[in-house]
């Protein structure tokens, strides 16, 4: 069904190829799990095997592609394949969550009452049908991605790729759509592509599994629990090591005046829906707080009313005296498509400090310093947008971090990491909570909620549902 033979990829501009000869062959009904580190390659192989290379890269493809018997040098035919990528919000067309299911459907000649069967079916399926019309701006970005998930499985296609597909999804999302990925494949045939960096759910979906590191295959073969890092190993004792390797929390102390303080905070995007009501929080100099809830529950909202991107009605945030959130907020955004901006990673690295009136030469040596803690030192003058998606990430964190501001807001700060990163990122969050400050961080993954926080916040109806201490840290 798809065959590549010798392909290698070297983008625009580069000298380097990002892929590099891929041979593979994948038949009809095969779950394949593509794995490897940020910026491995793994993104640059989905698109070639969909055939969506031409499409979705800038750059060069040398060697042989065939899909379905033809051949594949200019992309698959059209209808052969269905892609999700990593940034969602950039395939959404329409007006409502109906439009989107939809719109396949339309432009194939299918009638108007096909096409509500099949989005009431889909969304039915996921617990999505009461946002049947919901606009999706009105969306979070994981109902975002979910529509963009449930659009793709409308049109029906006979390959699907999904490039990090519960990224942004909470727990029972996630669930439901591998689950509803076997059947498909099983069922009807489908070939199922999926890049994850999480093994364990994988090794429960795939039967086969293609590893990258550097742009080339380094393993090819069957999915398997022993092919996980954790195999053998309880979640409990896996995290219980993680948390062991990192560096210790001192107790923040209860004594401190809060950092941040939010009163009564009732905020929606529509006079009528509220997202947040009545929400009370507090959090001191030294307090990780992870974020938890479903998605749409409001987690991504209160970061960015910390950050003043928003005024409650009525409720208040209050910084600690002497703190203006334009100076002293930093907030990471779950999508890093919205914050980068500037040409070269340098130059995204400094605009805080830029706008602070750090001098240059003084910029750039910090820059360097915080670019070079998250393995982008060598990437200065690359242009942010051709990064992998976990580099960009890693990037936003670094264009915060350098300024030293006293409250970090991190929205999904995982998404897009592979485990060690992941494990980087909770032992920088640690060093910064260390250091004095107080961290929010919204967060679907629990792990990285127990490596990270000495607080877990759930919030549920729009406010606290519950705060207790991170139960994975030792009392």
């Amino acid at each position: 069904m798809i065959e590549l033979e010798n392909v290698s990829f070297v983008p625009a501009g580069a000298s380097c190829p990002t892929l590099a000869e891929a041979t593979l062959r994948i038949g009809q009904g095969e779950r394949v799990g593509i794995v490897g580190p940020s910026g491995s390659g793994k993104s640059t192989l989905g698109y070639h095997l969909c055939g969506a290379h031409k499409l979705a890269l800038a750059g060069r493809t040398d060697g042989r592609l065939a899909y379905a018997g033809r051949d594949g040098t200019d992309g698959a035919p059209i209808g052969f394949a269905g892609l999700v990528g990593q940034n969602p919000e950039a395939q959404l067309f329409c007006r409502t969550v109906y439009d989107e299911l939809a719109l396949a459907l339309l432009a194939r000649g299918e009638d108007e009452t096909r096409c509500r069967q099949t989005a009431e079916t889909l969304l039915g399926r996921y617990g999505f049908a009461d946002r049947s019309q919901a606009s999706l701006g009105s969306l979070s970005l994981g109902q975002k991605q979910l529509t963009a998930v449930l659009s793709m499985l409308a049109m029906e296609p006979r390959v699907l790729l999904l490039d990090e597909p519960t990224s942004y999804l909470d727990a029972a999302a996630a669930d439901r759509l591998f689950a509803h990925l076997t059947e498909l494949s099983r069922e009807n045939g489908w070939i199922i592509l999926v890049i994850e960096h999480d093994r364990k759910r994988l090794a429960g979906f795939a039967d086969r599994l293609i590893a990258l590191d550097g742009g080339r295959i380094v393993h090819d073969g069957p999915a398997s629990a022993g092919e996980t890092r954790d195999a053998g190993v309880s979640e409990a004792e896996d995290w219980a090591e993680a948390l062991a390797a990192l560096p210790p929390f001192s107790p923040p102390s209860l004594d401190a005046a809060p950092l941040v303080e939010l009163h009564g905070l009732r905020f929606g995007y529509t006079p009528d829906a509220p997202i947040l009501d009545g929400l009370d929080l507090a959090v001191r100099p030294g307090e990780v707080v992870a974020l938890l809830g479903a998605n749409g529950a409001g987690k991504s909202t209160l970061l960015r009313l910390i950050k003043g991107l928003g005024k409650p009605a009525p409720g208040r945030v209050a910084l600690r005296a002497g703190l203006t959130a334009a100076h002293d907020v930093g907030l990471m955004f779950q999508n890093p498509e919205e914050q980068i901006f500037a040409h070269t990673v340098a130059a995204e690295c400094g605009y805080w400090l830029e706008n602070r009136g750090v001098e240059p030469e003084e910029r750039l040596a910090r820059c360097r310093a915080a670019l070079a803690g998250f393995g982008l030192g060598d990437l200065l003058d690359r242009a942010p947008f051709s990064l992998s998606f976990g580099e960009k990430r890693r990037l936003c964190l670094a264009a915060i971090l350098v300024a030293e501001p006293a409250v970090l807001c991190l929205d999904e700060p995982t998404t897009g990491l592979d485990a060690a990163n992941m494990a980087a990122m909770a032992a920088e969050v640690r060093r910064q909570a260390v250091n004095g400050r107080a961290v929010l961080l919204a967060t679907h993954e629990e792990a990285f909620a127990a490596m990270a926080a000495t607080r877990w916040v759930t919030l549920a109806n729009g406010r606290v549902a519950s705060d207790r201490p991170n139960p994975w840290l030792a009392p």
